[in-house]
């Protein structure tokens, strides 16, 4: 039985003979990245095999003991995204609330029951989870009888002793690329703090169909990827808990919002009937579900999980509807979330069309010759001031390009007349910012997913009878969200010539909306 040794580690790894290389990183959880699900294309699973050279894990079968050294990944603090939500009316009313309670305790003139005593502290109230009504014959007795209920809407799902002051919630956005996590003090609705990493299920593709095919050939498939998903959600609960000195025990809610996929993948669902025509996910309905069923018995807290509109438009959209007020605005109005699936929505007169554009991993960076997420390393901002210049997340050497800064790129490019207007070089192969390179293929991978874009915009507008002229605002939500250059958007196609002041860039719309369900309970209805 061979083996491989993996350096600088030096982690020795016995395999079967014939072993695909990147199935067995994977499977020893080293991180490598592998967009295309190692189907050979997007040349980012690179090692370097002693005494053979450079090689791609995804093409290197184990016949006899290797040595590898693996390449390092730079940039590896992910940049946040700013939040939004049009928030002028709104009112914090928690989906988690305290209720202090000072009970009789019993007596033989008073021989109630722990449970109706309970109960009796507020009209309507319940207990649903037998976790609770075992906890509450001890809690009673050794507290005297006195302490909070811990109430989710009507439902008692803790007991609490009275100095509890402050509950907690947790935000989370399930990204193709990224997830991100926010954690809130309800009992004031203040944004404590933030964390985001890589979505852990990259190695097996960078977009939603590369995992379903995975789920699709693979019998443990959807198991592996849940399980990855999981794993980190997890780290990023607890990074965000003990980072601010939070007892998880004093999270309560959870809110989940991404697309159609990922949120099937969350739930452990198959989705691999969205592949197909008629695109059927197994549920679009929120659901309102205990930690422990997702979590384990980590805390004990609820779940919420946004909705979906359709097998390729979820939670995530439907999250950004409600961070943009959408619904209650008048005219014509567009929300573009620009990611690995453009999912597009037009408000127009007392109808919503929705849509979801194949735009592929290109704006995320995957698919580039040096294209990587906005992180630290990464190119985000390019322009002309003379010569060429470009700013760097994290002002530091540049490591790589990211979907804005390839936009602004490929802007300059056109400025220079690098690239002529079918996107075709005319000056030399390949455009150099640093160390970075843009090639012909890059233009290329560019051109289909902001045609896939801009094809969707077009759809919409058609489908409700008007044309851009109409068109009264377009929010702009996702990474490009944060960071995009209205005027290269137009420029290069992505976005219709309409004056820039119609143009408002939202960032992460998805996890504004997800914070929002948590600091107003009346808003789970209206999703």
């Amino acid at each position: 039985m061979p083996y491989v040794r993996i350096l600088p580690e030096n982690k020795i790894i016995k395999v079967i003979q014939g072993k695909r290389l990147l199935d067995i990183l994977i499977e020893n959880n080293i991180k490598i990245p592998s967009y295309c699900g190692g189907a050979g294309w997007c040349g980012k699973c690179k090692v370097k095999i002693l005494d053979k050279g450079i090689s791609l894990a995804c093409q290197t079968y184990v016949e006899e003991d290797l040595t590898i050294k693996l390449l390092k990944e730079e940039g590896t603090d992910i940049n946040i995204q700013k939040d939004f939500w049009e928030n002028s009316n709104f009112i914090l009313s928690p989906v988690i609330t305290l209720q202090a309670f000072s009970l009789e305790i019993p007596s033989l003139s008073d021989s109630r029951s722990d449970l109706e005593r309970i109960l009796a502290i507020k009209e309507n109230i319940y207990i649903r989870d037998i976790f609770v009504l075992r906890k509450l014959p001890i809690f009673l007795r050794k507290n005297n009888y006195k302490g909070k209920l811990v109430l989710f809407e009507n439902e008692i799902i803790d007991v609490r002793e009275e100095e509890l002051k402050r509950v907690y919630g947790i935000a989370l956005d399930i990204g193709t690329t990224t997830l991100v996590g926010h954690i809130l003090d309800l009992t004031d609705g203040s944004d404590i703090d933030s964390y985001s990493t890589e979505n852990p299920q990259l190695p097996y593709g960078a977009d939603i169909i590369s995992r379903i095919n995975f789920i699709i050939h693979n019998p443990d498939g959807l198991q592996i990827l849940r399980d990855r998903l999981i794993k980190t959600l997890i780290e990023i609960i607890q990074n965000l808990c003990t980072k601010n000195n939070i007892n998880l025990n004093d999270v309560y809610a959870l809110s989940i919002t991404g697309n159609s996929v990922m949120t099937h993948i969350f739930l452990g669902v198959t989705p691999e009937n969205i592949a197909f025509s008629p695109f059927v996910p197994v549920f679009r309905n929120m659901m309102i579900l205990d930690s422990r069923d997702i979590f384990g018995n980590l805390f004990n807290a609820k779940v919420y999980v946004f909705p979906l509109i359709s097998g390729y438009v979820g939670g995530d959209v439907v999250a950004g509807i409600m961070a943009t007020n959408l619904l209650n605005k008048k005219g014509n109005i567009m929300l573009i979330d620009i990611g690995t699936n453009g999912e597009i929505v037009l408000k127009s007169k007392d109808a919503l069309f929705a849509c979801a554009t194949a735009a592929g991993p290109a704006f995320e960076g995957s698919n580039i010759s040096h294209g990587m997420i906005a992180k630290n390393g990464a190119i985000y901002h390019v322009w002309l001031e003379g010569t060429v210049k470009f700013e760097v997340i994290g002002n530091m050497e540049e490591k790589g390009i990211c979907g804005s800064g390839l936009l602004d790129a490929i802007s300059v490019m056109l400025d220079l007349r690098i690239i002529d207007l079918t996107g075709r070089f005319i000056k030399g192969e390949e455009f150099c910012l640093g160390r970075v390179k843009i090639t012909q293929k890059d233009v290329r991978e560019f051109q289909l997913a902001k045609s896939a874009i801009r094809a969707g915009i077009d759809v919409l507008l058609n489908k409700a009878g008007i044309t851009y002229k109409d068109i009264d605002k377009i929010y702009v939500s996702g990474s490009f969200g944060s960071y995009l250059n209205k005027k290269n958007a137009i420029k290069t196609g992505l976005l219709p010539n309409i004056p820039l002041e119609k143009i408002i860039l939202v960032g992460n719309s998805a996890i504004g909306g997800a914070k929002m369900i948590l600091l107003n309970r009346f808003l789970m209805k209206d999703a």
